[in-house]
C-alpha cells in the first residue's frame, strides 16, 4: 500500500482540518477560543494552563509571567485602553 504524505487537507463546512495519515483533527475556532492577550506584553496566553491571572473591574486577565502580573496589578489603567476587551478573554 501507497504512503500518503502527511499533509493538512481544510475541511470546508468546519473549517477545520485532518491529517489524513493520523486521522487527527484541529478546529481552528475552538484554539482561539481558549486564548487570551496578556495586557501588558500582548502575549498570547492559554486560558487553561495560565498560571498567572488578575480579577480587575469584574473582568479575569490571564498573564504569561509573574512580571506581567505584577505590572498589570500595580497599575491597571496604563495597559487597558479603549480597547480592553481584546486584553482579557477571548470567548
Amino acid at each position: 500500500m501507497a504512503e500518503f504524505p502527511s499533509k493538512l487537507i481544510p475541511l470546508a463546512e468546519t473549517g477545520a482540518y485532518c491529517d489524513p495519515v493520523s486521522g487527527e483533527c484541529v478546529d481552528p475556532q475552538e484554539q482561539t477560543m481558549s486564548m487570551a492577550i496578556d495586557p501588558v506584553c500582548k502575549m498570547e496566553v492559554e486560558i487553561e494552563t495560565a498560571q498567572f491571572k488578575s480579577e480587575y473591574q469584574g473582568q479575569t486577565y490571564y498573564f504569561c509571567a509573574p512580571g506581567c502580573q505584577r505590572a498589570f496589578e500595580k497599575e491597571p489603567q496604563k495597559y487597558l485602553s479603549a480597547d480592553s476587551h481584546e486584553h482579557h478573554e477571548q470567548r
